[in-house]
């Protein structure tokens, strides 16, 4: 899965602070899982739990980020 077509959709600011999250320890992963599903957004509990099962995927994700903001 190439991620970087579907990340560049997402505003700058939304990339930023998903990046942010995906480099945090995994205890602030989880809080934002967790606060994700006390809002009923289960699609993005669904999308960051893959993240979180599959570190390949959470790094791949990680690399299309910083590319899409030009920080690689």
């Amino acid at each position: 899965m190439m991620p970087d077509k579907r990340l560049r959709r997402l505003p700058p600011g939304a990339r930023a602070d998903l990046l942010r999250i995906l480099t945090s320890p995994s205890h602030v992963r989880a809080d934002v899982i967790r606060q994700f599903h006390e809002r009923g957004d289960d699609r993005m509990v669904e999308v960051m739990s893959d993240m979180e099962t599959d570190e390949l995927i959470r790094l791949e994700v990680i690399e299309a980020l910083r590319r899409s903001l030009g920080d690689a």
